[in-house]
């Protein structure tokens, strides 16, 4: 996944906050499950783009919920940090892990 771009344009100490990893156009819109946002997802289902309801510019951590996707966003005076969990591709690595650690111990 690429690296997001975050648009995040307070008025009056609070807003709609952006985070986008396209810049072509956005699919289709879903509700996150958990959370107040949607996701805008490709055909393949690959997240493009989300937006946040409403955040507050001073301070405020927030998740959206999808059925592949989590992103987390943190808000501490101002500056924005994120990061976003693929539940498919979290999985594949901790399988190979378990693997590995077997093979070791015989």
């Amino acid at each position: 996944m690429r690296k997001g771009k975050v648009f995040f344009h307070p008025i009056e100490g609070s807003g709609v906050l952006t985070i986008s990893w396209t810049s072509g156009p956005t699919g289709d819109a879903v509700e996150a499950k958990k959370g107040c946002g949607v996701g805008f997802f490709s055909d393949s289902g690959e997240l493009l783009c989300v937006l946040f309801d409403e955040v507050l510019s001073s301070q405020d951590r927030q998740t959206l919920e999808f059925d592949r996707y989590r992103v987390e966003i943190i808000v501490k005076t101002g500056k924005v940090t994120h990061s976003v969990i693929d539940h498919l591709s979290k999985s594949k690595p901790l399988a190979r892990k378990k693997r590995a650690k077997r093979r070791q111990l015989t």
